[in-house]
């Protein structure tokens, strides 16, 4: 394996050349819709006018302005709403006593049970509030608001949250909260998070951005416990280092292993974005030694037809995971890809060039068992998609380079051509295919043949009939189709026993495979068949809402002949194979 430290610093050197950033996912996220741009704030103008709109209005003797019902004050791109306001002209001061909105013109949204509102300097207080920051970047409620200018707003007693409205996964609930909507910043005393209503954590002092506006400052730290770890805290600290790159850096203590330093550095450009991760710790007191872990990945676009991808993964033992590792999804890692390509999607082609190795870190798996590395991989096939009545041609063509430390490698060459005619209306559909495939080899065996090849060709028949009825679904308009599906396969056998196994297997049986035209995964086999798929499926579609709420599909392989083609070679004998079926829901709400 290549030293790490010196991949890492080549990669490091690559990526501060670029620059980018990419937002993280978030669990709840952040939608805009409309109004100032985050970070831009609305420009005042002192001199201008108060507007007045009301179904009712009238002036007492002392020029207090009664307005009743769809009651609208709008000055400077604020807007007050509600059915019953006062006005006092020559303060210019409005006040509400029933429920009113107060919208500003950088698009925040206050909805008081009272208000009381100098409109020229936007000074004032409310009560009970709900509110919303930005469109919907930020809301929560309050028991008091008080509005010391256009730029700055204190709460009280208040909930602070970025999550969508009905989606309530966690809140800041403090007791005093002030927005400074010209930094974009929030700043909260006596503050304790709560997720899913369960306080979680408690900070005498929090500062934090209110919308997409970045700011470098600590994290939420980590603390935890584990068997092979010990005690262990975490700190991260974000650094917004420019508008399209960051970094975040993570100290990382570790009573049983040491100081552990993690480091994530994001950028995005013009044509691309990337993502760089290292961990690195010094000293191992468990072994005394050095560990370090790194993720590079990078995609590019060059032009609309052309783009590129890299991912780049390796760690310095194959016990890192198991030390290092929180989740299964990490330690239960076997190999950790190294890859890059080059593709191309055209109207009528797409065509990829790709070099795919592996560093294996699961230490029970033995060399002869490793995959192969692909250097490289060359792949060319028709991008058209198939019509209706009009014959459709198809080739997939696939080179490989395979390399191995201990088992034979070489050269493959794949050819997979045809051309079907699918016709098809309403009622049901049957196409017709005719193909051929062919298997090449060039590689180093130590008996005669040192380029074996294999070419066999291919038949199928696929067709169905669809029938449909209206009917009810818990008092709602469906309609319940009835879809029977015959597939037909013919493929003569060849003695493919002496030829090297780069990539190929037998995939699970699902309902998908039972309509495959070769019942191996990867190049390396040209399954013979003489067999004929029977099944069938029922939906049902919601005609109110226009989706399936319902699908279940069976289906079975029969077999008129002897399987001579196998992977351990053998010959079998099965009449039918199992049966598979399948049920899909879409059920009310966001339940699948």
């Amino acid at each position: 394996m290549p030293d790490l430290r010196a991949l890492s610093a080549v990669i490091l050197l690559t990526t501060c050349c670029a620059t980018a950033w990419a937002v993280d996912d978030n669990v709840c996220p952040l939608t805009t819709t409309g109004g100032t741009r985050p970070g831009t704030r609305a420009v005042r103008n002192p001199n201008a006018p108060t507007e007045l709109h009301a179904r009712d209005i009238s002036v007492d003797p002392t020029g207090i302005t009664d307005l009743r019902g769809a009651v609208e004050i709008m000055r400077d791109g604020d807007y007050l709403t509600g059915e019953h306001l006062h006005y006092d002209k020559s303060a210019n001061v409005a006040d509400a006593d029933t429920p009113v909105d107060f919208t500003t013109a950088d698009g925040d949204r206050f909805s008081a049970d009272r208000m009381h509102m100098k409109l020229d300097t936007r000074e004032g207080e409310a009560g009970a509030t709900r509110y919303q920051i930005h469109d919907q970047r930020a809301r929560g409620d309050a028991e008091q608001v008080d509005f010391e200018g256009p730029d700055n707003t204190r709460l009280t007693k208040v909930r602070f949250t970025t999550c969508r409205e009905g989606q309530d996964d966690w809140f800041l609930k403090t007791k005093e909260l002030d927005l400074d909507h010209e930094e974009d910043v929030g700043t909260a005393w006596n503050t304790t998070v709560e997720f899913f209503n369960v306080p979680i954590f408690y900070f005498p002092y929090v500062n934090f951005p209110i919308s997409d506006r970045r700011k470098s400052g600590f994290l939420f730290p980590r603390v935890g416990e584990s068997d092979k770890r010990g005690y262990e805290f975490s700190a991260p600290y974000y650094f917004n280092l420019a508008p399209n790159y960051d970094m975040t850096l993570v100290p990382h203590y570790m009573s049983k292993r040491g100081l552990q330093l993690q480091d994530e550095f994001r950028y995005l450009t013009e044509d691309g974005q990337g993502k760089l991760e290292l961990e690195y710790l010094y000293n191992d007191m468990q072994t005394s030694t050095e560990r370090v872990a790194g993720t590079f990945q990078h995609k590019h676009t060059f032009n609309p037809l052309w783009s590129g991808n890299v991912d780049l993964r390796g760690v310095s033992d194959k016990d890192y995971f198991n030390d290092f590792g929180d989740h299964i999804g990490v330690t239960s890692q076997t190999h950790l890809p190294q890859t890059a390509d080059i593709t191309y999607r055209g109207v009528d082609w797409t065509f990829m060039t790709k070099v795919v190795d592996h560093q294996t870190v699961d230490k029970t798996i033995q060399p002869a068992d490793r995959p192969y590395a692909r250097l490289p991989q060359l792949l060319l096939s028709t991008a058209a998609a198939p019509l209706p009545n009009r014959l459709h041609p198809q080739l997939e063509a696939e080179w490989n380079y395979f390399e191995h430390p201990v088992k034979v490698a070489g050269e493959r060459l794949n050819l997979n051509t045809g051309v079907s005619m699918p016709m098809e209306n309403e009622w049901g559909f049957i196409t017709p295919k005719v193909g051929a495939r062919y298997i090449g080899y060039r590689v180093n065996l130590n008996d005669s043949d040192n380029s074996p090849s294999v070419a066999r060709g291919v038949f199928s028949l696929d067709s169905g009939l669809f029938f449909e009825r209206e009917t009810q679904w818990s008092g709602r308009s469906t309609v319940q189709t009835l879809e029977p599906r015959l597939f037909y396969l013919a493929i003569p056998a060849a003695d493919q026993n002496s030829f090297p196994n780069f990539d190929s297997g037998v995939p699970d049986l699902s309902f998908a495979s039972l309509f495959r035209e070769n019942r191996f995964t990867g190049g390396d086999r040209v399954g013979d068949a003489n067999q004929l798929t029977v099944a069938i499926t029922t939906r049902f579609l919601d005609m109110d809402e226009g989706i399936e709420r319902l699908r279940l599909s069976l289906g079975r392989i029969y077999y008129f002949k002897d399987l001579e083609v196998n992977l351990p070679p053998g010959t079998e004998n099965p009449t039918s194979s199992d049966f598979v079926a399948e049920a899909t829901a879409w059920l009310i709400g966001n339940w699948h």
